[in-house]
């Protein structure tokens, strides 16, 4: 028996401190995220999610399988909360990973952030952008090689959103190992084989119907998005969109980070120049998708999420550096930050209103075609969710794909929606007029039905 075991010190006990002080952490931001999340009827993709969770299923191309499978099983584990809870932990998650430094500077800065508009919107909104953030996040602190973790999770970040090839760029590529890197990234895209499996065990909501090997390439490289908005991709609208970034990352700094961040870059030059460079790179390629693939969305909360990680990391950095020289300080900053979180508006918009105010008069077993997604994903909402218009058929004036239009028989029986291209011309038509026929044709092979629309 040692005499001197109780007064020996133990290496478990720092770690397990560490350890609690994340978990805590943890805890403060999840139960934050949680009170000032999404509620109700959010716009944009958030109601098609909140569809994919209840009824199982793939998300538009290309699929966000992982986005789409957390999505069904939070729904089975909580229900109608399910989304919200999350999502909660995931940015919970992000934060923790990001400001892991045990002090209360950064505690402070991870919930004042997490308060600030661009960061609660990208982060809270029900998208995949969210998960793409925690996993670039992960990295981040993990700061793995080029191999099996790494491309790991690699994959995983391009299963949740085609941006999230760029994670290669924070890989340590001086341990690289060609087989395991290779092994770890298809693991982590193996989870694009649920689209097909999926697919074939008749999901109803089967985006692309990705059954096949070409249906399946087809979907998982967005092909039918790039014929949709090829025409707006850069050109003449790269100048405009990226200006248009431009303010929105001015917009993210200013007023709150601007000083945090202008600490965190003087950090990391002078102590880690590399990731200074790596960081940047991302906010230049971020902005180069934007131009170039994405223009159509530039300015809004579907664009910036990368740049948002770059400076959310460079602001960790600043905040910590400040708190190295004064501690006051590093708490002050983090102060500041939470101050501006605090008085902010919340941008999370809960359209049940419009959504009730658009449907609601609509007589029994009425067809809608619908222009607008945040309504047709918020009659999604409505209808297979909520269970409140279970009589309704919602139609889109852009997608008359054969699985859209299963899915609306599936619940709707008596719907005849046999007619296809072939019976009103070919797709040599402009694609306005061809859809402007099949809508037409449909009006008269449902003739004891009323048909409203959202056509301003």
């Amino acid at each position: 028996m040692n005499p001197n075991r109780g007064t020996q010190p133990s290496l478990f006990r720092p770690r397990l401190r560490e350890w609690a002080w994340l978990v805590v952490l943890w805890m403060v931001l999840f139960i934050l995220s949680f009170i000032i999340g999404q509620k109700g009827i959010p716009v944009e993709d958030g109601g098609e999610f909140l569809t994919v969770a209840r009824l199982g299923g793939i998300a538009h191309p290309p699929g966000m399988p992982l986005l789409a499978q957390l999505a069904r099983c939070s729904w089975i584990a909580f229900g109608s909360s399910g989304l919200r809870i999350l999502f909660a932990i995931m940015a919970a998650l992000s934060l923790t990973f990001l400001g892991a430094k045990k002090t209360l500077a950064t505690a402070l800065l991870a919930a004042g952030l997490l308060l600030l508009p661009a960061v609660r919107e990208r982060l809270l909104m029900w998208d995949a952008y969210s998960l793409m953030f925690l996993i670039f996040a992960v990295t981040l602190q993990r700061r793995p090689g080029a191999d099996l973790e790494g491309g790991y999770l690699a994959g995983l970040a391009i299963a949740s959103h085609p941006q999230g090839i760029l994670l290669l760029l924070l890989l340590d590529w001086k341990r690289l190992d060609i087989p395991r890197i290779a092994g770890g990234l298809l693991l982590g895209l193996s989870i694009f084989l649920a689209l097909p499996l999926m697919s074939a065990a008749g999901a109803v909501m089967d985006w692309g119907s990705p059954g096949s090997l070409s249906t399946f390439i087809r979907q998982v490289s967005a092909g039918g998005y790039r014929e949709a908005f090829a025409s707006s991709m850069g050109g003449e609208a790269f100048t405009e969109s990226i200006a248009i970034h431009g303010k929105l990352l001015i917009g993210m700094l200013w007023p709150a980070l601007l000083l945090p961040a202008g600490l965190g870059i003087w950090s990391l030059f002078k102590s880690d120049r590399f990731m200074l460079y790596i960081l940047m790179g991302i906010l230049v390629l971020d902005a180069l998708f934007i131009g170039l693939i994405n223009p159509m969305a530039a300015g809004t909360t579907q664009t910036g999420t990368l740049s948002l990680l770059a400076l959310l990391f460079i602001s960790f950095k600043g905040v910590t550096m400040a708190a190295g020289f004064r501690t006051a300080a590093g708490i002050g900053l983090g102060l500041l930050v939470l101050i501006a979180g605090m008085t902010s508006e919340d941008p999370l918009v809960d359209q049940t209103k419009e959504v009730d105010q658009f449907f609601r008069p609509g007589p029994l077993e009425a067809v809608y075609f619908i222009q607008s997604n945040d309504l047709l994903y918020g009659g999604w909402v409505l209808k297979f969710v909520e269970d409140r218009r279970p009589d309704v058929v919602l139609l889109s004036t852009d997608n008359f794909s054969l699985w859209f239009e299963r899915m609306a028989i599936t619940f709707n029986p008596g719907l005849d929606l046999s007619p296809g291209v072939s019976d009103v011309g070919d797709f040599s038509i402009p694609r306005n007029v061809l859809a402007s026929r099949l809508m037409d044709r449909t009006v008269e092979d449902n003739p004891g039905r009323p048909f409203l629309t959202d056509f301003r």
